[in-house]
């Protein structure tokens, strides 16, 4: 499994069931480490991708959903965002 870059600070996989996770960090001198991590399970990624893009369609939307994060800039905290406001099943947490 190749970790995909998505922005300066997330990296993306897919495990080997299809489920997406993304890991960041945030290293600022004088403040704590901060690293996050972020699933949604395969079910899941057409209801996410569908809700970030406003695109619908009934196809494997990984790839899809890879390419418009890395275009738009798109970061984890707004994909959490789009989840909660779009009851879509995920995982999130941070570490310090």
């Amino acid at each position: 499994m190749d970790y995909i870059k998505i922005n300066d600070s997330e990296n993306a996989i897919f495990d080997e069931n299809g489920n997406l996770q993304i890991d960041g960090a945030s290293y600022v001198e004088g403040l704590d480490d901060y690293e996050w991590f972020f699933q949604i399970e395969k079910k899941y990624i057409n209801d996410l991708y569908t809700a970030i893009s406003g695109i619908n369609t009934d196809d494997n939307q990984s790839n899809l959903l890879i390419d418009f994060l890395i275009k738009n800039k798109i970061k984890v905290s707004e994909l959490v965002e789009v989840c909660k406001k779009n009851n879509i099943e995920h995982y999130f947490t941070t570490y310090r």
